[in-house]
């Protein structure tokens, strides 16, 4: 009996051992650097907004179909050297770039977007 219970104390030390050393050897997670980019659709459309990350390990991603009243934001990565910002608003009429030049990583922006799909508007405003 006693070396049945040495055995299961074994294995069941065996797993957490096991188990700490997955939490050790997890890939690190990336960190932000503290600043993002932020919007807020006051336009009468709906908007996409896509980034793609220079010298991040950071995936790509877009924010889709943000309707009118909606706020959001994205995190700036700690290792992006650039960012290439595109602002489409859906069904927009007149092709009016409204996607502002981002040159500068180590500071937060804010936007607000305004008009309608035929002279859509973007403001940068105080964060």
């Amino acid at each position: 009996m006693s070396n049945i219970r040495r055995a299961a104390t074994c294995a069941a030390a065996a797993i957490g051992i096991g188990l700490a050393g997955a939490v050790v050897t997890a890939p690190p997670a990336f960190a932000g650097s503290g600043h993002h980019i932020s919007f807020e659709n006051k336009g009468m459309f709906v908007v996409n907004t896509c980034y793609k990350w220079t010298g991040s390990k950071t995936s790509d991603s877009c924010d889709n179909s943000k309707k009118i009243n909606d706020t959001w934001r994205v995190e700036i990565p700690e290792d992006a050297t650039g960012v290439e910002l595109n602002v489409n608003v859906l069904a927009q009429i007149g092709g009016n770039n409204v996607t502002p030049q981002i040159t500068d990583l180590k500071r937060d922006y804010c936007y607000e977007l305004s008009g309608y799909t035929w002279g859509p508007k973007i403001t940068e405003k105080q964060c």
